[in-house]
């Protein structure tokens, strides 16, 4: 006898229906974040080794620059700096990559807090472009205990987020679910401001990967917030 695989997917995505709340977002894998430059032009891994760094530890600052497809993009003209507030602690200047797409500055950070780490992206293929930036957040100390801020996430939308992951549920669906769950309070994250977003337009694969990634546990629920108010900063979700 022949046994059709539709039933249980209709039976999941009317479940998901009924409960409107579906799924979720995140941030990058073991640490790693990936984000696109603010015009898109290219995507930008950033990940901490260690992944948690406390004051005076020697930290591996590292970076991979990757493509819309999210393979490794070679020979990219960049600059990273390292900022705490309005203080500037540390920038590369220009400095150019080759072949690997990838580097690893050390760095060590002298005092506890939250620090940006702002990625400036000038070529690419050895053809100069103007500078496209990428902003990475993190929390040196005693801030990783209280870097976003109060939250509250069930743990059961983690399983939401990996069938959007596999593609079990649209994007539409996944959208729709996140605003129900803040606006009825099951999600709380500190406040963000909604942005314009185009009809039609799909939700970045990178964001899709990185709830496959925070499905796993592979990142923390900060990582995952911030995931969150990209998607509303972006005009996905609107609340």
């Amino acid at each position: 006898m022949v046994y059709s695989n539709h039933r249980p997917k209709r039976k999941l995505s009317k479940y998901f229906g009924l409960l409107a709340v579906l799924t979720i977002l995140m941030i990058p894998a073991y640490a790693e974040v990936v984000k696109p430059t603010d015009k898109g032009t290219i995507n930008v891994a950033f990940a901490t080794d260690p992944a948690n760094p406390n004051p005076g530890d020697q930290t591996l600052l590292k970076i991979r620059f990757l493509n819309k497809q999210n393979s490794v993009q070679p020979h990219i003209d960049y600059n990273v700096t390292v900022t705490k507030g309005t203080d500037r602690a540390f920038s590369t200047g220009n400095l150019h990559v080759g072949e690997g797409g990838s580097i690893s500055i050390p760095f060590q950070f002298q005092d506890a807090g939250t620090y940006q780490i702002t990625v400036e992206v000038d070529g690419i293929l050895f053809q100069p472009i103007p500078p496209e930036t990428a902003t990475f957040t993190i929390n040196v100390g005693s801030a990783n205990q209280s870097s976003c801020g109060p939250i509250s996430i069930p743990q059961w939308v983690k399983k939401n987020a990996g069938w959007w992951s596999q593609n079990s549920i649209d994007d539409a669906t996944f959208a729709q679910g996140i605003q129900y769950l803040i606006k009825h309070g099951i999600i709380k994250i500190p406040s963000t401001q909604s942005g314009q977003g185009t009809s039609g337009t799909q939700i970045p694969q990178w964001v899709k990967k990185n709830a496959g990634w925070w499905s796993g546990g592979q990142i923390d629920d900060c990582t995952f917030v911030h995931g969150i108010q990209y998607m509303i900063q972006n005009g996905f979700i609107k609340v």
